[in-house]
């Protein structure tokens, strides 16, 4: 369990608001596309009424359930790994759960916990796949987060540098980078094109592996900026021999055009969703 302060505490309590109104919301759509005046009065009223179980919450948070997802090289469609992927909940984003962490405080907690959780998974996933890990710059600095990464195969995880939290100083960053990779572990960019992951930052911290951000591939059949943007990305990758990943495919025509750009590999609905292990298509690993 997280270990808090009562003012943190409130984070959890936020959590179970958000949850409670959206399911509150679910059940009442089918109402609200008749009447809206009634479903609002009804939601008011569940609102002021309902008792919510923190437990579940609590219990989400303290270890999240981690769904893996399908990475597949854009050749022969053969598995080369699978993402870990935390969910706290079917009412709760995930993504706003991490923001909320972080915004009381609790950031770096909960992404020590998810990968507590996450590296069980290595033992379920074939031998000559990888195990996607992301961790933000700060939590590699987190004594935590380190001795856990001790404790497994580096050789078998690619660390996905996220960008939950904000990189400030980029040449400590390239370090911690610098012992990961010699250490054995695969060090990846995730949400490449976005943010502070531009091609030249991109450049600069050497990853072996450039996942292109979702934003940028989705609809990229019909956009000629996004499939420039990609494929000066894959352009990075080339010139710093780094494996392109293209996030977010969830139809054919962007699987098409992100492999006629020379990406490596793919990973998105189109290719397999989340599931648990015993769910995965294993077929052609």
């Amino acid at each position: 369990m997280i270990d808090m302060s009562r003012p943190q505490a409130d984070w959890l309590a936020s959590l179970c608001d958000e949850a409670m109104a959206v399911a509150i919301d679910d059940a009442l759509a089918d109402l609200a596309a008749v009447d809206s005046d009634a479903a609002a009065q009804l939601r008011r009223r569940l609102l002021a009424c309902t008792t919510f179980a923190m437990s579940d919450v609590f219990g989400k948070t303290a270890s999240p359930e981690v769904l893996l997802q399908r990475i597949e090289h854009i050749e022969g469609g053969v598995a080369i790994g699978y993402e870990a992927l935390a969910r706290f909940g079917r009412t709760m984003d995930s993504g706003r759960v991490f923001a909320t962490a972080g915004e009381y405080g609790l950031g770096v907690d909960l992404e020590l916990t998810t990968l507590r959780a996450a590296v069980t998974r290595l033992e379920e996933i074939p031998a000559h796949t990888f195990l996607g890990l992301n961790l933000s710059a700060k939590a590699l600095a987190d004594p935590g987060v380190e001795s856990v990464l001790e404790q497994i195969d580096l050789g078998r995880v690619v660390i996905e540098l996220t960008q939950q939290t904000e990189i400030v100083d980029v040449q400590e960053l390239r370090r911690r980078v610098d012992r990961l990779q010699q250490n054995g572990a695969v060090v990846a960019v995730d949400g490449a094109g976005t943010g502070f992951f531009q091609g030249p930052r991109v450049a600069e911290l050497q990853p072996e592996m450039i996942k292109i951000a979702s934003v940028l591939v989705v609809g990229c059949d019909a956009s000629d900026v996004q499939r420039s943007e990609i494929a000066a990305l894959i352009a990075v990758g080339r010139r710093i021999g780094a494996t392109v990943v293209a996030t977010g495919v969830e139809r054919t025509q962007e699987r098409d055009v992100v492999a006629s750009l020379g990406v490596d590999a793919v990973q998105g609905y189109l290719i397999g969703r989340p599931a648990v292990a015993a769910q995965l298509d294993m077929v052609g690993i």
